[in-house]
């Protein structure tokens, strides 16, 4: 399951729980691509705290994605906390897509540091 939410001018934030299945890989590009066609330019904070692990074929959509993103993206920031397999998946994921525009953070304060937010909103469910 995911979530994307608009948290600023051209800011956005996407909650990742459970796994992500190739179907649920899918439907979250074309999601994401459909809220950010509009914009030149992008920024976005991934929270994986509830992401269990991927699944190798979500591993190489998300990397795909992620690489044909790199001339929209301004930055992004990948919380992945307490997850040490997740958060080598996370590393080598990030190493392929070759930006230094993204990093691994440990919660949301270093997220919005690393965007440059002093303030975010986010709408719980």
């Amino acid at each position: 399951m995911f979530r994307i939410e608009k948290i600023g001018d051209s800011h956005f934030y996407v909650k990742v729980l459970g796994t992500f299945p190739p179907s649920v890989a899918e439907r979250f590009i074309t999601e994401f691509n459909e809220s950010t066609k509009a914009f030149k330019n992008f920024s976005v904070i991934v929270d994986g705290v509830d992401l269990i692990i991927l699944n190798l074929k979500s591993f190489r959509l998300i990397l795909d994605f992620l690489k044909k993103n790199n001339k929209k993206l301004v930055r992004s920031a990948y919380i992945i906390a307490g997850n040490p397999v997740l958060d080598k998946e996370a590393q080598i994921l990030l190493d392929r897509a070759a930006s230094p525009k993204r990093k691994i953070v440990d919660n949301l304060d270093e997220a919005k540091e690393w965007l440059g937010l002093s303030e975010i909103i986010i709408e719980k469910d």
